[in-house]
């Protein structure tokens, strides 16, 4: 019986062959791959090798949706600098319902790319008006007394 390591190594070969495939990467790819890494087969390669070569190559095989995936990372990050800024309670949760609300969608997952970089640009200038309006608060403050 094949052990956890094994059946995951074998899974990541198959992974490996279909993303060649959707590469459209023939043999004498596969080849300079495998010689880049210094072995002759991907059964020889370790787990860790076939995890980065696959995640480069299911990139490269789908752009769009590791690009989608960066702004959401961003969106998440500036929002969470918003709630920051104003002193409020911040979750995972919390930020993907405010974004899925101010986007009208139901899952965050859905948002598209280019509303995805407009809630970055919206949060982060919001963020950035929030700190102003606290630095002219403290100006005012101690020019006051």
């Amino acid at each position: 019986m094949a052990t956890f390591t094994e059946k995951q190594k074998n899974g990541l070969i198959k992974k490996f062959h279909t993303l060649l495939g959707k590469n459209g990467i023939g043999a004498d790819g596969k080849e300079a791959i495998l010689s880049g890494y210094g072995v002759e087969s991907s059964k020889d390669l370790e787990i860790s090798e076939l995890v980065d070569i696959c995640e480069i190559l299911d990139k490269k095989a789908n752009p769009s949706f590791y690009d989608a995936d960066v702004w959401r990372k961003r969106v998440i990050a500036a929002i969470g600098g918003y709630l920051r800024s104003m002193g409020k309670e911040q979750n995972i949760d919390l930020i993907k319902s405010i974004a899925c609300r101010a986007a009208s969608r139901d899952r965050f997952n859905d948002i598209p790319t280019e509303r995805l970089k407009s809630l970055y640009n919206a949060f982060k200038h919001r963020k950035n008006d929030v700190e102003f309006a606290g630095a002219l608060k403290t100006v005012h403050s101690i020019n006051l007394n």
